[in-house]
């Protein structure tokens, strides 16, 4: 399997990861095809979600699955779309009245990446919960998760709904995931990365900065310190799917685009 192909399949490992730390959560994968309702009936990443893994699966058997597994148009899930190879399922979408929400740069880095310079007042932290006993949330998390949920609101996620995604506090920093924060001495963090280790190809999500923070490579620097401790880790890759704000970030850190996802919504 090429190295795009285990990039395109990594949001479906991360899904599957971030499954285990939702309150009533469900998921499906079975014949090439992942199907989750997240803890928020909405059309988001990791939330409620329609993943082909397998491109031979026809396009409309996906959407006659994902029908019955989501039920009627009072809980609205997003089809994620590679479109290396699903612009089938981009076709019969926009037929059947689904609603385009992104088109985004997939890229990845096989190389350990240059790091950015960051100003003396400001350090990176790694958090790892290896050795934290069995069902004790890690002290930073809270820091990272209202870290992430600034971020995000202004990309459109209202930040009351981020800590859904982690509601299993305890179950987070499971040994495949190691978070990044900048932070100025005791102070709460201003930018985020989390990595997940899965394997060959691993993948980076939740890059964020707090907006009062933006404009000093806070988010960069944690990019590169978790891209870089995945390779070491003995990751081929990393995997990322950029936004827009982010795209042409990852570009200048030496980051390559290999493609396009589109995201759509039933409703």
């Amino acid at each position: 399997m090429s190295l795009e192909d285990l990039a395109d399949l990594n949001l479906a490992a991360v899904t599957r990861i971030h499954h285990t730390w939702q309150e009533g959560a469900r998921l499906q994968e079975s014949d090439g095809v992942q199907l989750h309702q997240g803890a928020l009936p909405i059309p988001a990443p990791m939330m409620s979600t329609v993943i082909r893994t397998d491109p031979r699966v026809p396009a409309a058997e996906v959407l006659t699955r994902a029908k019955a597994f989501f039920g009627g148009g009072s809980n609205p899930y997003a089809p994620i779309l590679f479109m290396r190879h699903d612009q089938d399922l981009a076709t019969l979408l926009a037929e059947g009245g689904f609603a385009k929400q992104a088109d985004l740069a997939v890229m990845l880095t096989e190389r350990p990446l240059a790091e950015p310079k960051l100003a003396e007042t400001w350090h990176l932290q790694l958090v790892e919960g290896r050795e934290l006993p069995p069902g004790q949330v890690h002290p930073d998390l809270p820091g990272f998760v209202d870290c992430c949920a600034q971020a995000y609101a202004s990309l459109g996620l209202p930040a009351f709904m981020t800590p859904f995604f982690f509601a299993k506090a305890a179950q987070v920093l499971s040994p495949e995931v190691s978070l990044v924060l900048a932070r100025q001495g005791d102070d709460p963090p201003a930018a985020a990365a989390m990595v997940l280790h899965t394997g060959e190809m691993a993948g980076l999500y939740w890059v964020a900065t707090r907006p009062e923070a933006r404009g000093q490579g806070l988010a960069a620097a944690c990019t590169v310190a978790a891209t870089n401790l995945a390779l070491e880790r003995g990751a081929t890759a990393v995997a990322l799917q950029a936004s827009p704000m982010g795209e042409p970030i990852y570009h200048r850190l030496g980051w390559r685009e290999y493609g396009r996802l589109q995201r759509w919504s039933s409703t």
